[in-house]
């Protein structure tokens, strides 16, 4: 809990970062709030684990993941989704990134999970770079197709059903 003033700034630069390379990731006006609830709640939660790099007394990333499960139509298998990893970028290529997966790779290996999961931006070379220096190979592929006239500020109330936030 010490570190989670710091950890939600590192995470406020990450959601910037990724508005920045697609407007879709634009961060919601109230994220830092809901990422100030939920963050107590991950700590506690056995199925999750953050881990933070420190630079001089300085927190300057984290990587934070959840175990993970395949619907049931498939076959059962114990998983890790990574959710985030950040880092500042004065402090990348300095194999920061590297020691937090390894100690994320630990924490996969104690559970005995069979793979490590995790998406990324398309538009995020740095990233894709990264992971593919890391032995992540895709699996798959999501496309969009946006649509005019949907998702704006003209929506009606019924058009919103189900789409309201409540938390991550």
């Amino acid at each position: 809990m010490a570190d989670q003033e710091a950890v939600g700034d590192l995470w406020t630069r990450l959601l910037e970062e990724q508005g920045t390379l697609d407007d879709r990731f634009a961060m919601a006006e109230n994220a830092r709030e809901r990422w100030e609830n939920d963050f107590p709640l991950w700590l506690d939660d056995e199925t999750r684990r953050m881990y933070v790099a420190e630079v001089g007394g300085e927190i300057v990333g984290f990587i934070s993941a959840r175990r993970w499960g395949p619907p049931p139509i498939y076959e059962e298998s114990s998983e890790v989704y990574l959710d985030e990893l950040y880092v500042q970028p004065s402090h990348r290529r300095q194999g920061l990134g590297t020691q937090l997966l390894n100690a994320l790779r630990t924490w996969t290996d104690r559970l005995g999970a069979r793979r490590l999961r995790l998406s990324v931006l398309f538009a995020n070379e740095a990233a894709r770079a990264f992971w593919t220096s890391q032995d992540a190979r895709p699996l798959t592929m999501t496309y969009t197709l946006e649509r005019e006239g949907f998702g704006g500020d003209e929506e009606d109330e019924e058009s919103k059903e189900g789409s309201k936030k409540i938390g991550f």
